[in-house]
């Protein structure tokens, strides 16, 4: 809300300047011209005299009826039949102080357009623009609805396969420019796609059976009502407690434990498979050499939903079967990008998260309930 606030406010104040300084600059020129006519005589006076007057009624006209103009361009919607993507990456690199995005998964990170559209984003990071991204959390419910909405598209794929780029556009980027690229993952169902440049977007929403990007977009002022609709649902969503930043979907940081005593801490990466999460232990292979998968604890530092169960401490089990560790490393090729490594090199190491169940009864713990599998 108060981001949606701010760019209103923003808004309005560049209206309201640009019309003080149209105003003020219109009076001015009309007092030179009418004290230059006092200085002067015969009909070179009364023509200075005469456009100095006019002047200043324009002036006044000119605050009087550029707010109604303003008003109904505002009003203006465009319809375009699809996304142009090469006319938006133009607009990206034009804009002067806001750039925001949001989808389920974005095709301007797919295909032959991508690079243009990084370019363009790098361009305007480097012009100092905030560039807000707002994706879809590729794991959540509302990815697998919209993906039977359009099959064959693998939704999930799409979303990882932009966050991956994303992430890594961001790590090319110094430090001030990374800091103005800010990446959101939603969990919530989508309802509107937005692409915004300064104070315009192109909006559209999801039609079944195809792409939104397929579908005809809406060219509008972010100052109008529709506007300003889905800017507030941009804030309600950005700001909701389930969105995540894009460096809490990368990396999950856990502290390993061995008898109640921190052996490391350090960011691993993982992924969520059917009935719960596994980690990269690769990170760690120290510990696991010394002590065994069994015998260590992990915490992490964002508490983990597993089929009903949420919490922070967990044991390891290593992933069994050929079958069942393909999948795993699919879905880490997926999130992370195959492992590209010509000789010897630290490789993934698959390992299961079993959580901790712990019975409380009254103020203590009544004790602690069996490994839960979740291969």
């Amino acid at each position: 809300m108060g981001t949606r606030i701010a760019g209103v406010l923003r808004r309005s104040l560049r209206w309201r300047g640009r019309r003080a300084a149209g105003f003020l600059g219109l009076l001015a020129v009309s007092a030179g011209l009418l004290t230059w006519g006092r200085v002067v005589t015969g009909y070179n006076q009364e023509l200075l005299l005469n456009i100095g007057a006019s002047i200043v009624i324009v002036a006044f006209s000119y605050a009087i009826v550029d707010p109604l103009f303003e008003e109904v361009r505002r009003s203006r919607v465009e319809e375009h039949p699809s996304f142009d993507d090469a006319e938006f990456s133009a607009h990206v690199a034009a804009a002067g102080s806001t750039v925001s995005i949001m989808d389920i998964g974005s095709h301007l990170l797919e295909g032959a357009g991508r690079d243009r559209f990084l370019r363009a984003l790098r361009t305007a990071l480097g012009n100092g623009v905030l560039v807000r991204v707002l994706l879809l959390d590729p794991d959540s419910a509302a990815a697998s609805q919209r993906a039977e909405e359009i099959r064959p598209v693998n939704v999930r794929e799409v979303i990882a396969d932009n966050l991956r780029r994303l992430n890594e556009f961001a790590e090319s980027l110094d430090a001030e420019a990374r800091a103005r690229l800010q990446v959101r993952i939603y969990d919530a169902s989508p309802t509107v796609h937005m692409f915004q440049w300064d104070d315009k977007a192109l909006i559209s929403f999801f039609p079944v059976g195809v792409r939104a990007s397929a579908a005809p977009h809406l060219e509008v002022f972010m100052a109008s009502p529709l506007g300003e609709f889905v800017e507030s649902r941009f804030d309600e969503l950005w700001r909701h407690p389930s969105t995540r930043r894009l460096d809490e979907y990368v990396c999950l940081p856990v502290s390993l434990r061995h008898d109640g005593v921190v052996l490391r801490s350090c960011a691993v990466h993982f992924v969520a498979v059917a009935d719960g999460w596994c980690i990269d232990g690769s990170p760690m292979v120290d510990q696991l050499t010394d002590h065994g998968a069994g015998a260590l604890e992990v915490e992490v530092a964002r508490a983990l939903a597993m089929d009903g169960w949420t919490g922070t401490r967990f044991r390891l089990a290593r992933v069994d079967g050929d079958a069942q560790r393909a999948r795993v490393f699919a879905l880490f090729d997926a999130k992370y990008g195959p492992r590209r490594m010509p000789g010897p090199g630290r490789a993934r190491l698959a390992l299961q998260l079993i959580p901790r169940l712990e019975m409380v009864a009254g103020d203590g713990v009544a004790g602690v309930g069996p490994d839960v599998s979740v291969a």
